[in-house]
């Protein structure tokens, strides 16, 4: 285990539900390609804060990567809804570009 994420356990045996803190072991996660865990860590953000979309985004692409395919459009799908209630395009489109470059799920 890295270095990054000890620290970041510390910390976050202090403040748990530390959204940002959850967030940022998620993507030491997937630094070190254990998307499992980084699925975990975003998993966690969503539930401290359900319309924190990085975590959203970054659920999706870990998924992604560990081959779930159906669980990454689901997790894609549902960023893309947070991000159209909030109104943010730019969010939108990167999203979309996301859905749209998975390989069929069917």
């Amino acid at each position: 285990m890295t270095d990054r994420i000890e620290q970041i356990k510390k910390l976050l045996a202090r403040e748990p539900d530390d959204v940002f803190l959850n967030y940022s072991l998620g993507m030491e996660y997937i630094s070190a390609g254990d998307f499992d865990q980084a699925i975990e860590a975003f998993a966690k953000c969503e539930s401290i804060e359900p319309a924190y979309l990085p975590a959203k985004i970054e659920m999706g692409k870990a998924l992604r990567s560990a081959g779930r395919l159906a669980e990454a459009r689901d997790a894609f799908t549902r960023a893309l809804q947070s991000a159209t209630a909030a109104g943010q395009q730019h969010a939108m489109d990167n999203i979309q570009a996301q859905l749209d470059s998975l390989p069929g799920t069917l």
